[in-house]
């Protein structure tokens, strides 16, 4: 691991996760944004799957401080590495001749399923100290997008996971091809926010967009209050093809819940469906003191919310978003009731349970 100083201050210091397949373009459009003015706040965390790192070497022509995390992949064999890395970068004394850091851009392998990277580090309390986390951002091969997708879990997942979709190598695309990859991603990811790249063009805009911030979950601006988009499959099944059923459902809340409700909720969720839930995303308008909160469920783990001062936009009602395998959105309308249980001993596991609460 490579160790370099900058200078530390005390506000919170954002990171991103850049992930997307092989190939993808992540160290391209990286790259690119190292070279602009706008990264010169930014620090580099290179994940290398092989026991010898390539990537770092680019970055570092632009970059003092980048980071090599080799010999394993960051979703299962070396999050304790990066939690390392990270606190290093937090205590490590800065140079008075450079800009306080304000992000760290943490790039995984092509292989690295999202989930327990964000798992490892929104559950850490020492590190939400410091940290926060910015965007999920995937990058998508606009040639061999599509053919990814179906063939490949770790590519849907990836792009399931993600605030922001990057289309790379657009330049190579024809048309029509373009087209339909975006609407495969449609139906796996209809919240994202989408750009379009080629040779890294689009980094400036990637890497400070608004969803960097805290911003409303962009729900479609329509009357339906739940949208459910399974994965549609190809017809041509392969030994590498795996029959998973991820899916994003979504909803607008027009009543307030209470602490005590989400509490409740959550746990009715992980009761039904256990490692099926993969991500949990909220901006809801609570009956509290601090009324605005965006809270956030990763797996089976319900993590700290964060709280606004001012509701972000002009829709006052909050939204709710989950993606997972199999999610039922007739089910997840209904557990909706729990959201504003003022009992703090009802706990129901199932809706009948949920049901003798009221």
């Amino acid at each position: 691991m490579l160790i370099k100083s900058f200078k530390t201050h005390s506000r919170m210091i954002a990171f991103d996760l850049l992930t997307g397949f092989l190939g993808s373009g992540k160290t391209t459009l990286l790259n690119a944004f190292l070279q602009l003015e706008a990264g010169s706040d930014t620090a580099v965390i290179v994940n290398e799957f092989g026991a010898i790192g390539l990537d770092q070497l680019v970055y570092q022509e632009f970059s003092d401080d980048v980071y090599l995390l080799d010999n394993g992949c960051l979703c299962c064999t070396v999050t304790h590495s990066l939690r390392e890395t990270l606190l290093e970068i937090k205590n490590v004394a800065g140079r008075l001749d450079r800009p306080p850091l304000r992000r760290v851009v943490i790039e995984t392998t092509g292989l690295a399923d999202p989930l327990p990277v964000l798992h490892a580090l929104l559950g850490d309390k020492l590190l939400m100290q410091h940290f926060s986390l910015g965007q999920v951002i995937t990058t998508v091969d606009a040639v061999q997008g599509a053919e990814q997708l179906s063939l490949h879990l770790e590519s849907r997942r990836q792009v399931s996971l993600a605030e922001h979709l990057v289309l790379t190598k657009i330049d190579m695309a024809a048309p029509e091809q373009l087209a339909e990859l975006r609407r495969h991603l449609q139906h796996i990811n209809p919240y994202a926010q989408v750009t379009l790249s080629a040779i890294g063009q689009a980094a400036r805009s990637v890497f400070t967009s608004p969803s960097s911030e805290h911003r409303p979950l962009g729900l479609p601006r329509t009357e339906q209050s739940i949208d459910q988009y399974p994965l549609q499959h190809t017809r041509h099944q392969t030994a590498h093809t795996h029959a998973d059923d991820i899916s994003t459902w979504s909803a607008y809340l027009n009543t307030r819940p209470t602490w005590v409700g989400v509490s409740a909720w959550w746990h009715l969720l992980v009761q039904h469906f256990d490692s099926r839930l993969l991500r949990c995303k909220g901006l809801i308008h609570m009956d509290d003191q601090r009324p605005f909160a965006m809270i956030q469920g990763v797996g089976k783990v319900f993590h700290s919310p964060t709280f606004l001062q001012v509701w972000p936009d002009e829709d006052p009602r909050g939204r709710i978003i989950c993606i997972g395998m199999g999610l039922d959105p007739v089910w997840l309308q209904e557990s909706l009731r729990a959201l504003t249980l003022t009992e703090a001993s009802y706990r129901p596991r199932t809706l009948n349970e949920l049901d003798k609460c009221f």
